[in-house]
């Protein structure tokens, strides 16, 4: 409650101090146009004697008074004129002082004022002006305390302490991490029983890094942490430290570990922190910029002089390679915990977590889904069922079903369909060919990825229409066969424009791209080919290094020329091997490009039934068939066996 009234007082002050502005300014303006001077005459002594004969002047204030001469200023009532009001003028006059003047004064008894008197009117004059001096003041005043108010606090981290109790987050709800889990749960014992490790000498990891591709949970992962131990979580960004002033991120740091000690035993998760961490190597900035002096100032506190028992620092990021080697050394960041994508097991799990928030029906297999969904972050997989639930709601079903989560699914994968496209019936025909050429020889191919779907409606950053393919399981690593039969495939739709239209067009561009990258890849990195196992390209740069520079390891014109010649014997093998393939079956291909005419989409499952083939790379090996033993002679013992070729 206390806290309440402290944060309305501020808000009350505000709305009174700008109430009384208003009112000061709106009786500035009244006083203003109250006592804005009438439009004054100028008499001669003549006419103010006549106007004292004729009862028109009403008073007389001497404003200046000489030995002969009086300056006489005041209210008068000029004749009226024919249907006009009476009004009230002002005049001025400088008159002879003679006895003629003082007794016409005293015969038409009109008051004559000295300007001792007229203070008062003086005082009404100038009182609107030091109302808006005054306001001015208030308000100068009160921005100077402010601003002395942030100065102060400019120093201060922005760090928020979160207490355990409000994170709601248990191991559980981590689901796929199950090794990360396993490695950081060392921290949670010490935290609960710091005893137990110091009776046998034994220190806990001063700091763990959690390196990981986005949406893997590392930020989730850090906030089951701080809630299974139960203790204080501050949270911060990396970004938060820096700032346009010379100190102020180191500042924020060391003000941010000071308030740790004071609640150790604590957590510090320092999320995104190669925003602060760079390598000071890199060459760039100057060697006393902002960003490094906050760097050295984390250096210090996470290992310096000063102990910090009981302050664990983690810190989250999916650059590891760009942060500064004294940063990743032991002492600071012992351990660096890797989350990888999940695998089949660890997305099954994670979609039964994300599962439990949506409803489905009994059309839905959740394994099936983690099948199909190789390379898949928790993120993405959460995103899968939100897309899932909304597709639902849209179609206006209770329960999400089957063909909801695969929609979901492609939509998260390829993109949204754009039927609203307009194609003409030409390129139409001539993307329904393309991506039949590119089906086709995937079929074909034994080493090929299975096709998952193939459609001619544009979809994602597909312009006219794709081929999406989709291995059956995990993969990691690929070998020679599979990288030739991938450059066969991205071939077949370029190919097969030249058999059936004769010509060819740009859509194969991004296919061509694709095809070129795998050539040189596996000549310049992977060795497959004549000129050995030697790396004479690196394709990933360091990122410290511009991508205008040239590469620092330079090639002779003789290499230079193999590599091209091995690059483009690669990309021919795959063309021929197309042409091959879509020439064999020039009928089946006539026959996918039409039912894709119609049809528009077509799964795996259509088209094999289409086509009347299977695909060779969905086609399980035949067992081995044992040979008969022959027949032994009467006095050998000997027995020969064999196995056939498969059929």
């Amino acid at each position: 409650m206390a806290d309440d009234l402290k944060e309305k007082q501020p808000r009350m002050g505000r709305s009174v101090l700008v109430w009384l502005m208003i009112f000061i300014l709106l009786g500035s303006l009244l006083l203003f146009r109250g006592f804005t001077p009438d439009k004054e005459v100028e008499f001669d002594q003549t006419r103010f004697e006549t106007e004292l004969l004729q009862n028109r002047i009403q008073t007389a204030v001497i404003i200046a008074r000489g030995s002969d001469v009086l300056e006489i200023t005041g209210k008068y009532t000029p004749a009226p004129e024919a249907g006009a009001p009476e009004e009230t003028l002002s005049y001025t006059t400088r008159v002879l002082n003679t006895p003629r003047l003082a007794e016409l004064l005293s015969r038409t008894r009109v008051s004559v004022d000295s300007d001792n008197d007229n203070w008062w009117a003086l005082l009404i004059s100038i009182l609107p002006v030091v109302l808006i001096l005054i306001v001015i003041y208030i308000f100068t005043a009160r921005q100077m305390r402010m601003a002395g108010r942030g100065a102060m606090d400019f120093g201060k981290s922005k760090a928020r302490m979160i207490p355990p109790d409000k994170l709601n987050v248990r191991f559980d709800d981590v689901a796929g991490a199950d090794e990360a889990k396993e490695e950081i749960q060392e921290i949670v014992e010490f935290l609960r029983d710091p005893l137990k490790f110091q009776l046998l000498g034994g220190k806990i990891p001063k700091g763990c890094l959690l390196v990981g591709e986005p949406g893997t949970g590392k930020t989730l992962l850090a906030k089951a942490v701080a809630c299974e131990a139960g203790v204080p979580f501050f949270s911060i960004s990396g970004s938060d430290f820096v700032e346009m002033f010379v100190g102020v991120g180191a500042s924020r740091v060391r003000d941010m570990f000071e308030q740790a000690r004071k609640n150790t035993p604590c957590l510090i998760f320092i999320d995104e922190i190669d925003a602060v961490g760079r390598s000071r190597f890199s060459g760039w900035g100057g060697g006393h910029d902002e960003r490094e002096q906050t760097l050295n100032a984390m250096l210090v506190e996470m290992d310096g002089l000063e102990s910090r028992t009981g302050v664990i620092v983690l810190a989250a990021t999916n650059r590891p390679d760009v942060l500064d080697p004294a940063l990743l050394r032991p002492g600071r960041f012992d351990r660096q915990i890797v989350m990888d994508l999940p695998d089949i097991n660890g997305r099954r799990k994670i979609l039964d977590v994300h599962a439990k928030n949506i409803k489905t029906d009994d059309s839905v297999d959740l394994d099936v889904v983690a099948r199909t969904t190789p390379g898949f972050s928790g993120a993405d997989l959460a995103n899968l069922c939100n897309e899932a639930a909304l597709l639902a709601a849209r179609k206006g079903r209770e329960a999400v079903n089957a063909a909801d989560m695969e929609e979901a699914r492609d939509k998260v994968c390829y993109g949204r369909e754009r039927r609203s496209r307009k194609i003409v019936e030409h390129e139409r025909r001539l993307t329904a060919y393309h991506e039949a050429g590119h089906a086709l020889v995937s079929m074909r191919l034994e080493h090929a990825t299975p096709i998952h779907k193939v459609t001619i409606i544009p979809r994602g950053r597909a312009y006219l229409g794709a081929t999406f393919m989709m291995p059956e399981e995990d993969v990691y690593t690929q070998s020679r066969r599979q990288m030739l039969a991938e450059m066969a495939v991205s071939m077949g739709g370029r190919t097969a424009e030249e058999l059936v239209l004769g010509d060819i067009t740009t859509g194969a561009s991004a296919d061509i791209d694709h095809l070129t990258r795998i050539a040189r890849a596996m000549v310049c990195i992977y060795g497959m080919t004549d000129l050995g196992p030697v790396k004479y390209l690196d394709m990933n740069p360091h990122p410290h290094v511009r991508i205008d520079m040239p590469p620092p390891d330079s090639l002779s014109p003789e290499t230079t020329r193999e590599i091209d010649l091995a690059i483009r014997k690669l990309v021919n093998d795959a063309h021929d091997t197309a042409r091959d393939i879509l020439t064999r079956d020039r009928v089946l291909l006539e026959k996918f490009a039409q039912a894709l005419l119609e049809r528009e989409t077509m799964d795996i499952a259509e088209i094999e039934a289409l086509l009347g083939i299977r695909s060779a790379c969905r086609q399980e090996p035949e067992p081995a068939v044992e040979a008969p033993a022959p027949e032994t002679t009467g006095t050998e013992d000997h027995a020969v066996s064999g196995n056939s070729d498969p059929a």
